[in-house]
């Protein structure tokens, strides 16, 4: 981790009572060490002593040339399966793993914080091992001497706060996310398909991912809506079909992009051939909001202030009951967890802190009709905000393609 990222969570063990930390989701491993598990099948533990972290990891002998030089003190790695052998993960990592705890010191007593939450997770591979009861009955055995405490709270609140290198992994991938939405612009066409628009998509943001991390881990993930269907876009997810653009049509195009484990998630809606006066009246309402919002976000504010100045823009423009959703939620270490803090609402009681990362997506959905959306990324500075996605263009002229 770096030095900022190590003095923080020091800091919040220390006032947590922890003497150390367990963790298996790759979401926490990455913010603990800055190394990006594969499968979820590494261990991270960290200890505290004088003020100070210690970083030990028990990987996947496959994985072992993937820790980055530096993310902790002490690698030990096991193997599942070999020619002459087949177990599991918590078979395989007992030794390696008590070994660890012990030159942490964590077995001779004292707080020791585990991942005991549902929230979800990010995945970093197609299938990501996570803590369950079992990981939980192994811990007891290793750590008899401990008191095993649920961490899941301490570890939101340090996601929720990012670091000056972590802003700057999360400005990256918005960056990326850029180059995706200039192949949308060119894809996005009368009698195009939203799998077609898709695919160029993830096409541009796996070249534009690369050319960020040449030997690094790019995560894209487009959905794309079309017309009528656009009006739905206001549900916890958005799929992708094979519907077919029509003139005229609102074309929502939403990209979750993960590079290196950060990640940016922004929407913009675009217009094939034309926008009717009704959607240049939203589109201008949305935009609108988002600058209100804008200028109440800061160190210190309430994020349902945050919401209620979008709002109150859009009830003004008479589209009060088309924004159907809450203004934002933290994005960083995840994409979509609307739990994730900061959460911008009408019902938060969140306060924003300097260095929270989260989005802000004024949105209208007509329904019958279609939806917009206008979704950026910004960090909460101590005066004011910074959009991260400010390289994405929000004009009208430049989302109107020609048909």
């Amino acid at each position: 981790m770096d030095d900022e990222r190590g003095a923080r969570a020091a800091d919040e063990l220390a006032r947590a009572g922890y003497q150390g930390l367990v963790c298996r989701i790759p979401q926490n491993v990455l913010l603990l060490s800055g190394y990006l598990p594969v499968l979820g099948n590494s261990f991270c533990v960290v200890s505290r002593a004088g003020g100070q972290l210690t970083v030990r990891l028990a990987v996947p002998a496959d994985e072992a040339d993937l820790v980055p030089e530096g993310a902790a003190v002490e690698v030990r790695t096991f193997r599942e399966e070999t020619l002459d052998y087949i177990g599991t993960t918590l078979e395989a990592v007992c030794e390696p793993l008590r070994a660890l705890l012990r030159a942490a010191g964590l077995a001779d007593g004292g707080a020791v914080g585990y991942e005991g939450s549902a929230a979800p997770i990010a995945t970093a591979y197609t299938q990501v091992g996570i803590p369950t009861p079992a990981t939980m009955d192994v811990l007891a055995a290793l750590l008899p001497e401990a008191a095993l405490r649920d961490a899941s709270p301490l570890l939101a609140d340090l996601r929720s706060v990012k670091t000056a290198a972590e802003i700057g992994h999360i400005e990256r991938s918005a960056a990326v996310a850029r180059e995706g939405f200039l192949a949308a612009r060119d894809a996005v066409r009368v009698g195009a398909t939203e799998a077609d628009v898709a695919a160029a998509v993830l096409a541009a943001l796996l070249r534009a991912g690369y050319a960020a991390t040449p030997r690094g881990r790019v995560f894209p993930h487009v959905h794309v809506m079309a017309g009528p269907r656009t009006a739905l876009a206001y549900r916890a997810y958005n799929l992708t079909s094979a519907a077919t653009i029509q003139r005229g049509d609102t074309v929502l195009v939403q990209m979750e992009v993960g590079v290196d484990g950060y990640w940016a998630e922004l929407t913009r809606t675009f217009f094939a051939g034309e926008a009717t006066d009704e959607w240049a009246r939203a589109h201008l309402a949305c935009q609108t909001a988002q600058g209100a919002a804008l200028q109440v976000i800061r160190d210190g504010a309430r994020a349902r202030d945050a919401d209620a100045a979008a709002r109150r823009v859009l009830e003004q423009a008479g589209y009060g009951e088309a924004f159907k959703h809450g203004l934002g939620h933290g994005v960083g270490y995840q994409a979509i967890n609307h739990g994730a803090a900061p959460i911008l609402h009408p019902a938060s009681d969140a306060v924003l802190r300097a260095g929270m990362v989260h989005n802000v997506e004024p949105a209208v959905y007509l329904d019958g009709q279609g939806g917009l959306r206008l979704n950026d990324n910004v960090v909460v500075r101590p005066d004011g905000a910074d959009l991260l996605s400010r390289a994405v263009p929000r004009d009208l002229d430049w989302l109107v393609v020609p048909a």
